[in-house]
């Protein structure tokens, strides 16, 4: 990846398409000329009327296809600000790992959900948080997740990327997209499963309880298209007398995905009373987000965050008994 440059928000640009660029959708022509940015960046931008062909924006869509003469004009979106309506509490106790212009690591709790669910709810998130620490995000992304390219589960703790401009926000979701991060979390799972293995059970939306996923046989046809594949690496780092403390890779990203497939191997995550049961050793599901390894803008990243004293304590618990 080239070195990335950031264009001036609200400026405007415009181009003549020459002959050698006519025949190409208009997303990736605009792409060749912002090497930096993403396909997905303009695709947005097109989306949000900033992107006009001919003085025409009205039906200008990503594939419209470009012709010899026809004149461009982009712009880039300004910097707005807007400040949380909800009073954020002051023992959050999200942490900063990492801090530049492009993206930040953070730390979260457990026991904070990322984004709010539905816009009715009044529940205080890391959306919120961010917004209110850092007001410039606000513009960053999608007006109801800003800065946001992944998410942890409310009860699952740890490393997160959050994007600091609307390039890095397009780059980085692209780099999710094409499976080139590499997340690795720390699980506690009932019972003793195989040493190492490879879990690739599909996943759909529970038709009963639809705030939660069930897994499906891989051979089962995809039929209606709501079948998603999925695909889990593990191996065991210790056994405990009825557990395991167990090191995860997810190759997917699915909803909910790690302890689905757990669950579905018969050893549901310690805590996890969707897909398991409650411990009354550990008030969530024992999962951390602990490793993070990508690279981004020509360098590469490798961030590592031990589990919080809870998941300690569990550990320390079950190798005592």
């Amino acid at each position: 990846m080239e070195n990335i440059t950031l264009i001036p928000p609200n400026s405007t640009h415009k181009f003549t398409v020459p002959e050698s660029d006519a025949n190409k959708r208009l997303d990736v022509y605009l792409k060749q000329l912002f090497p930096s940015y993403s396909r997905s960046y303009f695709q947005q931008l097109i989306i949000k009327k900033l992107v006009s062909v001919n003085n025409k924006i009205k039906n200008i869509k990503p594939k419209t296809v470009t012709k010899h003469n026809d004149v461009i004009v982009v712009t880039f979106p300004p910097i707005t600000t807007q400040l949380p309506k909800k009073n954020i509490p002051k023992d959050l106790e999200v942490e900063i790992i990492y801090h530049d212009k492009h993206f930040m690591i953070i730390n979260k709790p457990s026991n904070l959900v990322v984004h709010p669910p539905k816009i009715t709810s009044t529940e205080v998130t890391l959306v919120d948080w961010l917004i209110h620490t850092f007001h410039e995000l606000s513009s960053v992304g999608f007006a109801d997740r800003p800065g946001i390219v992944h998410r942890l589960d409310k009860d699952t703790s740890g490393l997160m990327i959050v994007a600091c401009n609307n390039c890095s926000h397009a780059l980085l979701g692209d780099l999710f997209r094409n499976r080139t991060i590499k997340k690795t979390y720390l699980a506690i799972v009932k019972g003793h499963p195989e040493k190492e293995g490879i879990i690739n059970f599909s996943i759909k939306r529970n038709p009963i309880k639809r705030n939660s996923m069930v897994a499906v046989n891989p051979n089962v046809k995809n039929e209606n298209g709501k079948i998603r594949a999925a695909c889990t690496h593990y191996k065991v780092l210790e056994y405990f007398e009825n557990s395991s403390l167990v090191q995860v890779e997810p190759v997917t990203g699915r909803t909910h995905q790690i302890r689905v497939h757990f669950s579905a191997l018969g050893h549901p995550i310690i805590g996890d009373h969707v897909y398991g049961e409650t411990s009354k050793k550990i008030k969530r599901q024992a999962l951390h987000a602990y490793k993070l390894s990508f690279k981004f803008n020509g360098n590469q990243y490798d961030f590592c965050q031990k589990p919080p004293k809870d998941f300690q304590l569990l550990i320390e618990n079950l190798r005592n008994h």
